[in-house]
Parts: C-alpha cells; structure tokens; sequence
C-alpha cells in the first residue's frame, strides 16, 4: 500500500476520533439546543449563493439567493457574538437521535446533488423548493427559542428573524408561482 492510499483513511479515521470526542453535555442537564439547530441551518444557508458560481437561475432567482446567504450571515454573526460573549453556551451539540441525523444528511446529500447535477426546470424548483423549506424551519425554529425561557435574554433580536424567514419565504413561493 502506497503512502498516498494510507494517508486518507487514516486522516479520516483520526477526524472520527476527534468528532467522538466532542464535548456533549452531562445527560441530567442537558444545555438548550435552539441555537444549535438554528446555527446548524443557518451558517450553512449562509454560503448558498455560492452555487451561483456554478449554476444560473436566472437574475431573480439569483437575487433572492444573494439575499438569503446575506441574512442567514447576519444570523449566524449574531449567534457566534452570543456564543464569544458567553450568552449562548451551545451552537453544535443538538442532540439529535441518530437516526434523525442520518436523514438529514441523506437529504441534505441528495438535495445538493441535484442543485450541482441538475439542469432546467427541475434545477429552479428543486432550488425554489429546498430554499423554502429551510426559511421556514429557520423561522419556525425562531419563533421556539422567542418561547423558551432560556432565549429570554435574545428575544427581542430573535423576533425580527422570524419575519425576515418569512418574507424570504414567501418571496420563493411568489418566484415559484411565477413560473419564471
């Protein structure tokens, strides 16, 4: 076996060792996880104009995009200050089930695929639709943490999320409707 074909099994072998060993916390208190899935969805929403660099919706659609990673970097800006300031303690362990996160990242996987892969009409509703349906659950998810006691201390930051998800949101159902 060649140093080469060594190497990467090995660099991922010691990256699932290390990801093993991320702090979780102490099962009889367990810290909010709100943020965490807020911050999972919105710091990787933040890069997706980046598939404009490889696909071309269209000047709309590409506008609606640029929006949505520029809101969702205001989001997660805000979180890592709430994270460095100490006020928010946890933005990576959500403590889903695994099962759960093994659905996700099988869709996540096939969603990309499609938008990189895809062509035409299927690639602008596939885009439309995805786009969508992560602007509603990030609003969905802010609207819960303006209802926990522990996100009291951020809720009137958190509110104004909620309609920002949702313009953007309803911009995506307008453009899907649109046909255009």
């Amino acid at each position: 076996m060649s140093t080469r074909h060594f190497f990467w099994p090995f660099l991922a072998a010691i990256g699932l060792l290390l990801s093993a060993c991320e702090k979780q916390p102490p099962a009889s208190t367990p810290e909010p996880v709100g943020y965490a899935l807020l911050y999972a969805v919105s710091s990787q929403e933040q890069d997706v104009d980046y598939l404009m660099w490889i696909k071309d919706p269209g000047p709309e659609i590409k506008a609606w995009i640029d929006d949505i990673a520029a809101f969702n970097g205001t989001v997660t800006k805000q979180l890592d200050a709430w994270k460095k300031d100490g006020s928010v303690t946890n933005l990576k362990v959500t403590n889903l089930p695994p099962a759960e996160v093994k659905s996700r990242d099988r869709a996540a996987q096939r969603t990309s695929g499609k938008l990189i892969w895809g062509e035409g009409i299927d690639l602008r509703t596939e885009l439309l639709l995805s786009q969508i349906s992560a602007l509603q659950y990030c609003g969905d998810l802010c609207y819960a943490l303006t209802e926990m006691d522990y996100a009291k201390p951020h809720k009137d930051t958190i509110a104004p999320w909620i309609d920002g998800y949702d313009k953007l949101a309803v911009k995506g159902i307008e453009i899907l409707e649109s046909g255009e």
